[in-house]
């Protein structure tokens, strides 16, 4: 039986794959919506280079 620690800790995770599997389609919309790159680096602290990558469909 998982402890209650256990059970946080994997939800967490969980939570943090899917935010992570979103990451592409929320930096279009971001760039979309009008925001520079260096605004969605700072805001979301994803390198810029891969900012660039998502944008330019290489991602």
């Amino acid at each position: 039986m998982m402890s209650d620690e256990q059970a946080a800790s994997e939800k967490e995770l969980a939570d943090f794959r899917a935010t992570l599997e979103g990451r592409d389609d929320m930096v279009r919309r971001a760039r979309a919506a009008g925001l520079s790159k260096n605004r969605i680096h700072v805001l979301s602290g994803i390198a810029r280079t891969t900012i660039d990558r998502i944008i330019n469909g290489e991602s």
